[in-house]
């Protein structure tokens, strides 16, 4: 049995070390020859739908997604009573405003809403936050804005759930107010002593009643005229795991079903691209709305979306939902984090091509821009850290001069980098304090924010807060910083395990397994991302026949490996100058530069990869891109 080397990551900016993700295998069984059979695929497949807790009696509808396996609309609470009550908004020419978010989903959303209200004859206009004045959501400023501007009724998309003194204050103004969001209902915990018996187990927001109690929680919803979002915890409806967008294609579709319309699946593109955005489980019928929608984007007849994908480079007719995570969504996000989210709302409005291009390329320059900012906010953060030996459980770094917009990246660029909890936060204009949050799998952020919110007595250590288990936006007064972070450690509730990333491998596949019909079979599962992760394969003891530095800063590295044997190709995009110091620390800077020379070397590796087709010259051929390795002595 060889021994494998344990890795170790050392920043040189960091006085300590932090241990390699643990690999690990998935062990789930099931008679894989019976269900390839069954359903025409490779065991392989068959085995990674498995691991994904697709059961037998799923596979079919999972490999096969159709339209008809959508839910109905009318399914969800309170939305027949918003479109009664929108029809008779359009019906006495009440002028409309819908109020969105500024990221990708908020953008989606209210293009959705805004574009299919005004194809009924809706007097409908928009706003969008400015993520640094106005904040997160429906705030108490905007609606007195609309107040003086004529505006009679407000519908709010991707917010509006915990918006109660700005939506009451609506109210108060005589408006209509129509909430649809999707984020979690903020509620209460009882104490001891508490009559909860006398609540209603659910809200009936046609006759006032508007907070429930369920599942030992106390929920309170805005005193809207109707609510509509999947996770009210008196909701039924089938699949609450929706981004807002998503939600409000669902509010169009009932609204032109009962305007005699079948023509609300033209919104699959933008539902599918706020679905992506914002990293929703692509199961159930969020598979299924990704899977038309990114089919759709090649004829969508959206002239902005065309615009931005012609910008970015891509290709109309092979859009994946990687190029909408990581190319076309960002310049989405990064309007609303350093200029205005309504460029791209503007863009996805635009009828005209070449002021679509002008736009959809000033996007692209903006993301560009936030690019470098983001790094150097990163940057900031390892100084901040520079120095300790050790971390806490929960990260809460204080940073007053970081862009406020760019906490919630740098939160998500250190939970990468230390897989634990992280609170980024900054000072505002006002001397207060905001910030966002990413966490792990182990630890529901928004209850741990509730807990310490609730432990914290009077209002709470937030003024403002909001979010989901994986990620959270907060507001705060300076001087309870210190609090926070010690409260959020002593109570947790994480242990050692829990901050150690695990990389899951579907199969403990060698290289030369990897045929072309494998992966061509592999491509029925797409499209991959959240709850449905690209499949992951790995290999130990690969021999290294050669090792090149590629890309414009020689920062990626190309291999050629040997597996029993078969020579195939390996790219890693990941740091390669700390590939390089790991090689070079266990074999010596020899054994490196032979591998550069294409000499043979001592140089063995364990690797987990997907396979992939490279293309080129009219030539195809097997790579592996690597995501993780060890090297192995």
């Amino acid at each position: 049995m060889k021994r494998v080397c344990p890795i170790f990551i050392y920043d040189p900016q960091l006085h300590f070390y932090k241990d390699m993700a643990k690999w690990e295998c998935y062990c789930k069984k099931a008679d894989f020859k019976k269900l390839a059979a069954k359903y025409g695929i490779d065991q392989v497949t068959a085995r990674i739908m498995i691991n994904r807790d697709i059961h037998e009696e799923e596979m079919g509808r999972f490999l096969s997604p159709d339209l008809s396996q959508l839910h109905s609309p009318h399914l969800m609470k309170d939305m027949d009573m918003a479109v009664r009550l929108i029809q008779s908004l359009i019906h006495d020419k009440k002028k409309i405003r819908v109020f969105g978010d500024y990221d990708g989903d908020g953008i989606c959303s209210a293009y959705i809403l805004v574009d299919g209200l005004r194809s009924v004859g809706a007097d409908v206009d928009y706003k969008l936050p400015d993520r640094v004045h106005d904040g997160y959501g429906l705030n108490p400023e905007m609606v007195e804005k609309a107040a003086s501007e004529g505006i009679e009724a407000v519908i709010t998309c991707d917010n509006g759930i915990a918006a109660a003194e700005a939506v009451q204050l609506a109210r108060d103004k005589g408006m209509t107010v129509i909430v649809t969001d999707h984020h979690e209902i903020p509620y209460s915990t009882p104490e001891e002593g508490d009559d909860t018996a006398r609540l209603p187990k659910e809200a009936d927001t046609e006759h006032g009643v508007y907070d429930f109690f369920s599942d030992g929680k106390v929920y309170h919803l805005p005193h809207a005229n109707c609510v509509v979002d999947p996770h009210r915890a008196d909701d039924s409806y089938p699949f609450p795991g929706i981004c807002g967008a998503v939600v409000a294609f669902k509010m169009i579709t009932a609204l032109f079903e009962d305007c005699g319309r079948m023509d609300a699946l033209k919104y699959l593109p933008e539902a599918a691209f706020a679905t992506v955005t914002d990293i929703m489980e692509l199961r159930d019928e969020n598979r299924v709305i990704v899977s038309f929608g990114l089919k759709q984007m090649s004829h969508s007849g959206n002239v902005g979306l065309d615009a931005l994908i012609d910008a970015a480079g891509l290709d109309r007719n092979h859009i994946q939902a990687w190029h909408i995570g990581f190319v076309l969504g960002p310049c989405f996000n990064a309007s609303g984090r350093i200029d205005s989210a309504e460029k791209a709302l503007d863009l996805l409005l635009e009828n005209d091509p070449g002021r679509a291009m002008e736009k959809a390329e000033e996007l692209v320059s903006i993301n560009e821009e936030r690019k470098g900012m983001t790094q150097k906010g990163v940057d900031r953060a390892f100084e901040e850290l520079s120095g300790r030996t050790e971390l806490p459980k929960v990260m809460v770094l204080y940073i007053p001069d970081l862009h406020e917009s760019l906490c919630g990246l740098v939160a998500g660029k250190l939970k990468e980098k230390f897989y634990r909890p992280v609170f980024v936060l900054c000072k505002t204009e006002n001397g207060d304090v905001k910030g966002s949050g990413r966490s792990i799998e182990a630890y529901s952020m928004y209850e741990k924010m509730v807990e310490a919110n609730e432990a914290y007595g009077g209002d709470g250590v937030f003024t403002k807060f909001g979010g989901h288990p994986m990620a959270a936006g907060l507001s705060m007064r300076g001087e309870d910083v210190d609090w926070l972070r010690t409260f959020l450690n002593d109570h947790s509730g994480l242990v050692d395990d829990d901050l150690q990333e695990k990389v899951m491998i579907d199969v403990p596949m060698p290289l030369y397994y990897a045929s072309f019909s494998l992966i061509d079979d592999l491509q029925k599962l797409e499209p991959f991302g959240n709850g449905n992760e690209k499949p992951v394969f790995a290999e130990n003891g690969l021999d290294v026949l050669s090792y090149r530095r590629i890309g414009k800063e020689q920062q990626y590295r190309k291999l050629t490996l040997s597996s029993k044997g078969t020579m195939v190709d390996a790219l890693y995009f990941g740091d390669g100058d700390a590939m390089d110091r790991d090689i070079t620390g266990a074999f010596g800077e020899g054994e490196l530069a032979k591998a550069l020379s294409g000499q043979k070397n001592q140089i063995r590796l364990d690797i987990v990869y997907d396979p992939d087709i490279n293309e080129y010259n009219g030539v195809r051929s097997i790579q592996a891109k690597i995501k993780k390795y060890r090297v192995r002595l």
